[in-house]
């Protein structure tokens, strides 16, 4: 297994726990319609601001326009659904040379 496989799997699973955050909060109180915004200042964020993981850390847990704190919960959601991604492809890979008789 190459690391590619490893970093997409990661980052798809990223992507997966992120969505599956915004259904836990946004589906409970409101439409999942609509783009991801800044809880403080209500900025529609960018699309490389949602980037999983990368977006978090490089803007140290703060909205890039108004410096309001993005709580540590959906960083958390993404790193579980990364570490989710790359536990299954690993479990694909290691199952995948081992065939039944």
């Amino acid at each position: 297994m190459t690391i590619a496989i490893i970093v997409f799997a990661g980052l798809a699973g990223g992507a997966v726990g992120s969505f599956a955050g915004v259904v836990a909060t946004r589906g409970l109180r409101a439409s999942l319609g609509g783009r991801s915004h800044c809880d403080a200042c209500q900025r529609p964020l960018a699309w490389y601001e949602l980037v999983p993981f990368l977006s978090f850390i490089a803007l140290r847990g703060r909205c890039r326009t108004c410096g309001g704190r993005i709580g540590w919960p959906p960083f958390v959601w993404e790193v579980t659904g990364g570490a989710v991604g790359i536990a299954i492809a690993l479990a694909i890979a290691l199952t995948a040379g081992h065939t039944e008789p």
